[in-house]
């Protein structure tokens, strides 16, 4: 059969991503026979004739479409993505094709059914897209009953016809490589330095209260061998020419002593190469793993440390405390290695102190090179422990199982308010980056970045550029004039905030009343 597999995620920040995922099914989908193009159109300016075009010239029997983001993942200013892929994707595919459309990716994993109604379509693939859109070929190709495919949801009419259980049980070490050089234009993400991607595991056996990784892929590890890693990083090193590679688990030192095997095969290879980590564990950072580190070639790791006071952390669930994301800091600060440091504030026991001991602790730990990225408000999702118990306390809290942002609204400090602080301490220090404040950056400037540190320093992280710049606009009088201007719009808030008089009335047009936990529940965005 011929496929079309189309990646439909135009969200680019901090920086285009490369669909890793859709290029493990086209290379599944090629090595059970069948004939694949991937129209990829995160830099498509027409997306509509882009897609006219690929199935006129194509004339594809399936089409597959991957739905990476519901949206931009934070609860304050939060920007649902699936309208655009409804208008600039969905429709023009039911516009010009009559055939099978199938939709897969992250955000089917997390709301299948719900999006699937959305689109109004009528098959989606939930858990290992190898295997699901396999067996979904398979079957219609040879004429037999849909109802024997794992992961498949059937809508017709409006109903639901089958909502199959997800089974996440690829052998990931059987499964060809992505291979993305083979099915995509690398060059416009190359360009603003967007990183190869690797996987060395699926599956999270973590119960962060919020996230819904395991939910994707897995509550349990799959490890790829060391040496099928160090393999696909050479080929993509000999095929792309770039040797710019990030580790995208959803937790790279998690099992450590994995990870540590890892990294021991990529130095016995010898490959010269400039790595990234998302997702490091605090806990799981000793003084063995910085120095692997370095040794294989790591300029930068993210570390999800989500907050730095203890409270916090134990209401989100967090298998780590302060003490750890102290130590991970020494660590880091002892090897020189860059890092990004995620914030994630707006707990359900978030107030003033707890912010503020966040802030105090991170300022003292990190490094002014490193970035500090800071998320405001906790976007709920479908079927992760959060929404579970929001769901058993104030069934209101959602009418479509959170397709539609829901947030926590913490009882001791409302978002608004830890907003106004987080914007305040932003203020005050050149590396604070205020995700849902820089995310419509402009390519162009990004790629000017690039530029320039490929040229004055190319083992350096592009997101210094951020700080670089912040750095500059403090010094030239910029952000004190912006800063003071901030004082004096909010004074009056501020002085509430300090004073701890934050009036619920203030909430009351915005928000669901609290539930018997003490915890408030936002309306949708």
């Amino acid at each position: 059969m011929k496929v079309l597999l189309i990646n439909s995620n135009r969200f680019k920040h901090p920086w285009p991503v490369i669909p890793i995922g859709l290029c493990y099914v086209a290379a599944a989908v090629e090595a059970a026979g069948h004939e694949v193009q991937v129209l990829d159109l995160c830099f498509s300016d027409a997306c509509a004739q882009d897609i006219e075009i690929s199935i006129r010239a194509f004339k594809p029997d399936v089409i597959g479409i991957g739905v990476r983001n519901i949206d931009n993942g934070v609860g304050y200013n939060t920007v649902f993505l699936l309208d655009e892929v409804r208008g600039e994707v969905v429709e023009p595919c039911k516009r010009y094709f009559q055939g099978p459309i199938v939709l897969g990716g992250a955000a089917i994993g997390i709301n299948g059914l719900e999006i699937l109604s959305y689109f109004d379509l009528e098959y989606a693939i939930r858990g290992d897209g190898e295997s699901g859109m396999v067996a979904f070929l398979s079957h219609l190709e040879n004429s037999r009953p849909l109802t024997g495919c794992s992961g498949l949801i059937i809508r017709r009419e409006g109903n639901t016809v089958r909502d199959a259980p997800v089974v996440n049980d690829v052998d990931i070490n059987a499964i060809p490589f992505p291979s993305p050089h083979r099915y995509l234009n690398l060059k416009p993400y190359l360009d603003v330095s967007s990183p190869l991607q690797i996987q060395t595991k699926r599956g999270c056996a973590l119960k962060c209260s919020y996230c819904i990784y395991n939910l994707i892929e897995g509550r349990t590890y799959r490890l790829r061998h060391p040496l099928s890693v160090v393999e696909e990083i050479e080929e993509l090193v000999n095929a792309t020419g770039s040797n710019h590679v990030e580790f995208i688990d959803s937790t790279f030192n998690i099992p450590l002593d994995h990870c540590k095997e890892v990294l021991r095969a990529i130095i016995a290879s010898g490959l010269k190469l400039k790595l990234r980590a998302m997702g490091m564990n605090p806990r799981a950072v000793d003084d063995e793993l910085i120095d692997l580190l370095q040794e294989a070639g790591f300029v930068d790791v993210d570390l999800g440390v989500e907050s730095a006071c203890d409270i916090t952390l134990k209401s989100l669930g967090k298998n780590f405390n302060r003490g750890h994301v102290m130590a991970a800091g020494k660590h880091l600060r002892r090897a020189n290695l860059s890092a990004s440091w995620f914030l994630l504030l707006g707990s359900m026991e978030e107030s003033r102190d707890t912010l503020l001991e966040t802030f105090e602790s991170i300022t003292q730990v990190a490094s002014r090179w490193d970035l500090i990225i800071i998320s405001v408000g906790l976007r709920v999702y479908h079927n992760s422990p959060m929404a579970a118990r929001m769901l058993r306390e104030n069934k209101a809290c959602t009418d479509d199982n959170f397709l539609h942002p829901v947030r926590v609204e913490p009882e001791r400090l409302d978002v608004e308010s830890i907003k106004l602080l987080t914007r305040r301490a932003a203020f005050q220090h050149a590396n604070f980056y205020m995700y849902d404040e820089y995310e419509n950056s402009s390519l162009p400037l990004l790629r000017i970045g690039c530029l320039i540190f490929k040229w004055l320093a190319p083992r350096q992280p592009v997101w210094k550029w951020f700080i670089l710049i912040t750095a500059v606009q403090n010094r030239i009088g910029i952000t004190p004039i912006r800063r003071l201007w901030f004082e004096i719009r909010h004074r009056k808030r501020l002085r509430e905030i300090a004073g701890g008089a934050i009036s619920n009335i203030e909430r009351a047009g915005r928000s669901i009343p609290a539930d018997a936990l003490g915890t408030r529940i936002s309306s949708r965005a």
